[in-house]
This record gives C-alpha cells, sequence and structure tokens, in this order.
C-alpha cells in the first residue's frame, strides 16, 4: 500500500490484506496521521477517549528520534490537535480517518470452520 493515500479507505484496507481483523486491546482507540510536509512522512498517533496513548510509524525516511519529537510535539489531548495544527502550519498536515472508516461489531464470536 506504500503509493496509497493516507488514511486508507476501508476498501483499499480489504483489498491489501484480504480480510479485516484486530486486537481487542486496540477497540475504541481513535488515530490521527501527522504528515511531516518536508519529508512526506506520516506518524499515527493513537489516542483513547481524549488521551495520547502511543504512535505507530511504518515509513523508512525517519530515525527514531524524528519519530519521538514529532510524538513529544503532538499535543497530550485529542481537543488540543487543532490549536497544534495552527502552531505547526506549513510544517504538518492532519490526517483524519475517513468516518466511513469506524465500523461497529457486534458481540459475535468469530469460529473457524
Amino acid at each position: 500500500m506504500k503509493n496509497k493515500e493516507f488514511p486508507p479507505s476501508r476498501s483499499d484496507l480489504k483489498d491489501h490484506f484480504g480480510y479485516l481483523s484486530f486486537n481487542c486491546t486496540l477497540i475504541n482507540l481513535d488515530i490521527v496521521g501527522i504528515r511531516l510536509v518536508n519529508s512526506g512522512e506520516v506518524v499515527v498517533i493513537t489516542y483513547r477517549g481524549n488521551r495520547k496513548t502511543g504512535f505507530i510509524y511504518e515509513g523508512d525516511k525517519l530515525n527514531e528520534a524524528q519519530v519521538m519529537r514529532t510524538y513529544s510535539d503532538v499535543p497530550e489531548t485529542w481537543n488540543d490537535l487543532q490549536s497544534y495544527e495552527k502552531a505547526y502550519e506549513g510544517r504538518i498536515e492532519i490526517l483524519n480517518p475517513l468516518k466511513d472508516n469506524y465500523v461497529f461489531i457486534s458481540e459475535q464470536e468469530i469460529i473457524e470452520k
């Protein structure tokens, strides 16, 4: 999916992976992409509720210090993302997931046949 747009759509993910799965510890975790304008790289920041909880970086242009700097610069709360975007205007872009990428799953157990 290297040349796909971020964030990927649900159909792009399904085409690439063939199925959609997740670990239950990721339930109710929100993500936001932070695209660094100079490099084009995206660091994905995770939030649970309003609190920053971690990051995912799958690129290859940034070193560990650059990724950690990006993570540290992002606000601790989701509510402060708009002011962060204004403060870093021209250096970062905030990439929000598409609204139809959210799927609500009922209490059904998936079993192998």
